[in-house]
């Protein structure tokens, strides 16, 4: 087995038990003290020291990748833009398709109650995407790439991967397709960093009212997010050089 692959397995291996870790001490936190509050900041900060170990060591590369220093300022614009644009595209396609959003019930109930107050906040934009992005991208996805696979095989394994870990249907399809799309740009850029700004932004706007909207909104804002994210992704084709592993 490829021994670029066997190192990014090992270190992925490492990252999910230092996440483990990281939840039952919040958890036991949490009980001990009746506060939940308490477990999400437990998380948060644990999570966030995960980040600095794996970036520090070097175990996942946080550099610009690919991307000439006079376009980082663009590529990071872009990267915005792009997450505007595919958040327009999924809410408008599973509005139009009338799929039921995301988590309903009591696991919609207990995600509310995970992500709520400013620990919550930070999870959801901060410290996940960050964990996310390093394990998917930085760790899975390099690893695959690094052996003789091919690169869309590689891009769909990882995507399919984070899309199991968001839950099924809805959740899945979506996470799965963000996955393809933060693949796709680590594949062409060498970097997480476009991938992590996308994913931190998307996570920042969906709390964005864009739901129970007129059919012809969604049908425009469908639209508008395809010319926009096309044009996103046509712009790293262009300005960011190709490269083989």
């Amino acid at each position: 087995m490829n021994e670029a692959f066997v190192k990014s397995l090992k270190l992925l291996l490492l990252l999910v038990v230092l996440y483990i870790a990281t939840l039952v001490i919040g958890v036991i936190l949490g009980s001990v003290f009746n506060n939940i509050e308490i477990a999400k900041w437990t998380l948060v900060i644990g999570l966030m020291l995960i980040a600095v170990l794996f970036f520090g060591k070097s175990y996942v590369n946080l550099s610009f990748g690919r991307i000439e220093r006079r376009m980082v300022w663009p590529a990071i614009g872009m990267s915005v833009l792009i997450a505007v644009a595919q958040l327009l595209v999924t809410i408008s396609l599973l509005s139009l398709l009338d799929v039921d959003f995301f988590y309903q019930g009591e696991a919609l109930e207990r995600r509310q109650q995970l992500i709520s107050g400013i620990a919550g906040a930070l999870f959801v934009i901060v410290s996940g995407p960050i964990i996310e992005e390093i394990c998917f991208r930085g760790l899975l996805l390099d690893g695959l790439l690094k052996t003789r696979c091919h690169p869309w095989a590689a891009i769909l394994i990882s995507a399919v991967a984070f899309g199991l870990v968001h839950g099924l249907w809805a959740p899945f399809v979506t996470a799965t397709l963000f996955g393809i799309l933060a693949g796709w740009l680590y594949w062409r850029t060498g970097s997480i960093i476009p991938g992590l700004i996308i994913h931190i932004a998307n996570n920042s706007l969906t709390g964005i009212d864009l739901i129970n909207q007129t059919n012809t909104f969604y049908l425009i804002a469908l639209v508008g997010g395809l010319i926009l994210l096309v044009y996103g992704l046509w712009w790293f084709w262009k300005n960011v050089k190709t490269f083989r592993y």
